[in-house]
């Protein structure tokens, strides 16, 4: 993939990350969906284009009050498990007529829902004393206090099964426009 085609997909990653985790929260979509195109930066670009499509999306998410800064984190995570992924399975000898498969996309979607849930849960116990203020994340862990009468269960089980469920849509969608951004064709639009 040429350079210019990386620096386009890294900035429309950026926005459509952004407007996933902007408009899916004002839902009663218990999603977080700010990491939609990450899994497929790092595909492309490697993990410090990873790396940077993560601290970019949340940067602007801040900077619009949308998330606050110690999440950066999880995303991150979502890079560094996507690119163990893709270093463990066998890469395509010619990337420009193979591609990496579905089953990738998923394994590096689980590892990222794995370790944002955990780090994600930490970082809600710690700064809001697993009370988050997120009415779309809120509430499956108030129906799970309910049920279970332990915040700290229902928080994280909450945080996992939303993860899980979470980087999985991500990395289908991420696979696609990894696919899409890495054709023969796409030097005609450079």
């Amino acid at each position: 993939m040429k350079t210019k085609v990386k620096i386009l997909f890294l900035i429309f990653a950026v926005v459509i990350n952004c407007l996933g985790g902007i408009f899916i929260p004002q839902t009663a979509i218990p999603l977080y969906m700010d990491s939609i195109l990450t899994i497929a930066v790092t595909a492309c670009c490697g993990l410090w284009g990873g790396i940077l499509c993560a601290v970019l999306s949340n940067g602007i998410m801040y900077l619009f009050d949308y998330t606050m800064l110690p999440f950066v984190i999880c995303h991150i995570l979502t890079a560094v498990c996507s690119t163990l992924v893709f270093r463990k399975v066998k890469v395509p000898e010619n990337l420009e007529t193979e591609f990496l498969t579905i089953e990738a996309f998923l394994w590096a979607g689980l590892w990222a829902a794995l370790a944002n849930a955990v780090s994600g849960n930490i970082l809600v116990d710690i700064l809001f004393s697993s009370q988050s203020d997120r009415m779309n994340t809120a509430t499956p862990v108030q129906g799970l206090y309910i049920a279970t009468k332990s915040l700290f269960f229902a928080t994280y089980l909450s945080g996992l099964l939303t993860n899980i469920v979470d980087k999985l849509i991500s990395a289908v969608i991420s696979f696609w426009a990894y696919k899409f951004f890495s054709c023969n064709d796409m030097h005609k639009f450079v």
